[in-house]
């Protein structure tokens, strides 16, 4: 996991994703949901990536109001992380 050490922002993944989506819908829902986002965008598992990630978070979103707020949540985390890594390297 690459961690941004001056922001202490670690990559997010998709473990943390699931987890929580979780939170909102269960963890046999969010794990369901996530795969068939996963499957539905012709990814694999573990989505690793970023862009992947981001992919995902955007299919999610468009499920269902709770797994909007999840989806969302990931989207920004993952923004705020590229834009971080960005300065960083800069």
């Amino acid at each position: 996991m690459a961690r941004i050490e001056n922001y202490g922002q670690d990559q997010p993944t998709e473990q943390d994703a699931v987890r929580a989506l979780a939170d909102l819908v269960g963890p046999q829902m969010a794990e369901g949901l996530w795969g068939l986002s996963v499957q539905a965008l012709g990814l694999r598992r573990p989505v690793s990536t970023p862009a992947e990630l981001r992919r995902v978070a955007e299919h999610v979103m468009e499920v269902g109001e709770l797994s909007r707020v999840a989806g969302r949540s990931l989207k920004v985390r993952i923004i705020t992380y590229e834009a971080l890594a960005r300065t960083v390297k800069a």
